[in-house]
């Protein structure tokens, strides 16, 4: 039987984070004797969009950090640990965004061994200010709309209606 690469990090799969925060997506990895080919890691997005591709965001390759393939990212993202080859290739994401939202994979190989990890990653904004405003005419008889909306909020904002004065529920 032979041994080959394994990814050790198995401890959280989910993460939530306020938008602004840093993240940590552990990736951590043991090798074996038989992975003899140069080390290679790579953190892949995922998207939601099943039609848009996956996107490299940043790679370890040759002793080499790729880290200018997702402008949307550039600046904000590094590998945790300096020398990936210690056996962490985990990523950190600064900053983060709502944008930032989705499924990302880490993908080692080291010939002949490869090995990956998902992990779903949410970012969870505050809502805006609600603007609010009403529609109709206001008179006896008559329907009227009131409107709120909030430009931003994550996850989706459910809203609640209350009459504050006066005894008569409504509808």
């Amino acid at each position: 039987l032979t041994r080959s690469l394994t990814i050790t990090s198995v401890d959280q799969s989910m993460f939530e984070k306020a938008q602004g925060e840093k993240v940590t997506l552990p990736c951590t990895f043991e090798l074996s004797e038989e992975d003899e080919g140069p080390l290679d890691i790579e953190w892949v997005l995922i998207p939601a969009d099943n039609q848009k591709r996956e996107q490299i965001i940043i790679m370890y390759a040759v002793d080499r950090v790729y880290n200018h393939y997702y402008a949307a990212m550039t600046g904000r993202m590094q590998f945790t640990n300096l020398d990936p080859r210690s056996g962490d290739g985990s990523l950190d994401i600064l900053n983060l965004k709502a944008a930032d939202t989705g499924t990302y994979q880490c993908k080692v190989k080291k010939a002949p061994g490869v090995q990956s990890r998902k992990i779903q990653l949410t970012v969870l904004v505050k809502p805006a200010r609600t603007k609010c405003s009403i529609e109709g005419s206001q008179e006896i008889g008559k329907d009227v709309t009131l409107k709120c909306v909030s430009q931003e909020g994550s996850p989706l904002l459910s809203y609640d209606w209350r009459r504050v004065s006066g005894t008569q529920n409504l509808p």
